[in-house]
C-alpha cells in the first residue's frame, strides 16, 4: 500500500483494519474507495511473502476430525486460490473437501450475475451475495441444511441470519447472532455431539446484537488463520426448536 498506493507508511496498519472492518477485506475496501488494483498482483504481494511453513503443518487431529464427519464439505474463503490450496496443503487436510470455493470464483459468479458495479466492485464475505453465491457453487440448496464455522463474528452473523447453524470458532463469549462458540477447530466433537451420531440441532443460543470487539486487532496482526470452518440449520433468519430445525447434510469452511 505504500509504495503501489502511496499511503504513508505508519499509517498502513490502521488503514488495513478500517477498510477490513467497513468492506470485509482490505482489498475490497481500496477498490470501493477509487483505487485500481490488480486482483492477481494484489493477491500475490500480500501472500507471496508469508512464511507459510513457519505458521501451518500437518495436523493428523484435524484431518481425523474432518474424516469423521460424515458430511460433504466445503471451503468458503475470501483468499485467492492459490493461498487457500497452499494453506490446506500444508495442513494435510486439502482432500477433505469437495470443493475450495475462493475469491476468483465468487467474483466471477458475481460478475456474471451483474453484481459487481461501482458501488461494490468486490463482493466478499461477509456480504450476503458471497454467502448465496458460495452456497450455490457447492450445490447446497438451503441454508437450513448446512453448519456454519468461521473464525470471524461478522462472518458469522451473516451464516446465523440466513438461518445456518453457525459456530464461532476461535473466542467464546462474544457478543454475536450464533448457535454455538468454541475456542478451538478441536472442540467441535465435545460441543456438537449430535453431528456425528446424525441427529437434527439442538436450540440456540439467545440471539444477541452483533459487537466484533477484537477483530481490528486481528486485522492487522498479519498472521494467517490455519482454518475457518463453516455449517447450518433452519428456516428463515436464525434457529428457533429443534422441531423447526432441518438435518444438517454439509459443511462450509474456510482457509
Amino acid at each position: 500500500m505504500a509504495e503501489r498506493l502511496g499511503v504513508p507508511a505508519d499509517e498502513v496498519a490502521e488503514k488495513c483494519a478500517d477498510l477490513y472492518l467497513n468492506y470485509g477485506t482490505t482489498l475490497a475496501g481500496l477498490v470501493a474507495s477509487g483505487h485500481k488494483i490488480d486482483y492477481d498482483h494484489w493477491h500475490a504481494t500480500v501472500h507471496g511473502s508469508l512464511p507459510y511453513e513457519q505458521y501451518l503443518q500437518p495436523d493428523p487431529a484435524l484431518r481425523a476430525l474432518l474424516d469423521s464427519i460424515p458430511l460433504p464439505k466445503h471451503i468458503f474463503t475470501n483468499a485467492d486460490r492459490r493461498h487457500a490450496e497452499r494453506c490446506l496443503s500444508l495442513l494435510g487436510i486439502r482432500d477433505c473437501f469437495d470443493s475450495v470455493i475462493c475469491f476468483e470464483d465468487v467474483m466471477e459468479a458475481a460478475a456474471e450475475a451483474g453484481m459487481v458495479h461501482h458501488g461494490r466492485p468486490v463482493v466478499c464475505k461477509p456480504n450476503r451475495q458471497a454467502f448465496d453465491i458460495a452456497m450455490q457453487l457447492a450445490g447446497i440448496s438451503s441454508p437450513s441444511t448446512t453448519l456454519w464455522l468461521d473464525d470471524s463474528a461478522r462472518n458469522i452473523t451473516t451464516g446465523h441470519r440466513l438461518g445456518m447453524y453457525s459456530v464461532l470458532v476461535g473466542r467464546t463469549g462474544v457478543a454475536c447472532p450464533s448457535d454455538q462458540q468454541v475456542r478451538h477447530i478441536h472442540d467441535l466433537p465435545a460441543a456438537l455431539p449430535w453431528l456425528w451420531r446424525g441427529q437434527q440441532p439442538p436450540l440456540a443460543l439467545e440471539e444477541v446484537p452483533a459487537a466484533v470487539p477484537d477483530e481490528a486487532a486481528a486485522a492487522g496482526s498479519g498472521a494467517p488463520t490455519a482454518l475457518k470452518a463453516a455449517a447450518a440449520a433452519t428456516k428463515g433468519g436464525g434457529r428457533t426448536s429443534t422441531e423447526e430445525s432441518d438435518q444438517i447434510e454439509a459443511v462450509f469452511a474456510a482457509a
